[in-house]
């Protein structure tokens, strides 16, 4: 049975990356899977929802509202209280890692974030894309959303954005998250815009027959390098 195929998004704070797979999951009628991840983990440890809620972000718009009911504890929301188990142990990776597999066997998703381009690395026809942007970028989209009350707080939330994931990147697998052979397709929202980096992923997709979506490099070691290269500003 040929395997649905599937994306993989990793971002960093700031860059867009959320709207990026929202709107390419769109284009594409494919599952968008964010809060499912963590909501149904959740329910594997025994974490009561109520823990949840407050990941959620006030909304700021139209795709705002979208967004923050169907993501939450994305990058985009720089800062949250502590869950009962902490939100990025090695626990809640591994339940989240069988949550997306099991929703990768049933339709064809994207799926933001929390370590998907690992937990999938070996799963054939899946597509692993990184979003970025430069600093200025970065702080001015958090201001415009209203996730940050000035400049001086938002730099320092990206600063510890970048931080925490890398460090959590690194203890769940011992790999450089910003290693750029990490991914098929690297992007930069400030150089390109949200909108033309789904555009992207989309076209990436539809070029490519079910069979053909490049497989990671985890599985493969060499590969070519696609998009504007990995210029995010990162701590």
């Amino acid at each position: 049975m040929t395997d649905h195929p599937a994306i993989t998004i990793s971002r960093t704070l700031g860059s867009g990356g959320t709207e990026v797979g929202f709107l390419a999951a769109r284009q594409l009628g494919w599952r968008f899977c964010d809060r499912t991840i963590l909501r149904q983990a959740a329910q594997t440890l025994s974490i009561p929802m109520t823990s949840l809620r407050h990941q959620e972000e006030r909304p700021c718009g139209f795709l705002e509202r979208l967004l923050n009911f169907i993501a939450v504890a994305s990058p985009e929301v720089p800062f949250a209280p502590p869950l009962d188990l902490p939100i990025y142990s090695r626990e809640l990776f591994e339940a989240e890692r069988n949550v997306m597999l099991c929703l990768a066997k049933n339709a064809p998703a994207v799926f933001m974030g929390r370590g998907s381009f690992i937990a999938l690395r070996d799963r054939p026809n899946t597509l692993h894309v990184r979003i970025e942007a430069d600093l200025s970028f970065r702080i001015r989209f958090l201001l415009e959303r209203g996730k940050m009350k000035d400049e001086a707080s938002a730099r320092e939330a990206i600063k510890a954005s970048d931080r925490n994931r890398a460090a959590f990147i690194r203890e769940i697998s011992g790999l450089d998250w910003q290693d750029p052979r990490h991914f098929n397709l690297v992007m930069d929202t400030s150089k390109d815009g949200i909108d033309a980096c789904a555009a992207r992923i989309v076209k990436e997709v539809s070029g490519s027959s079910t069979d053909g979506l490049r497989r990671s490099y985890f599985a493969h070691g060499d590969r070519s390098q696609h998009g504007s290269g990995h210029g995010g500003e990162t701590a």
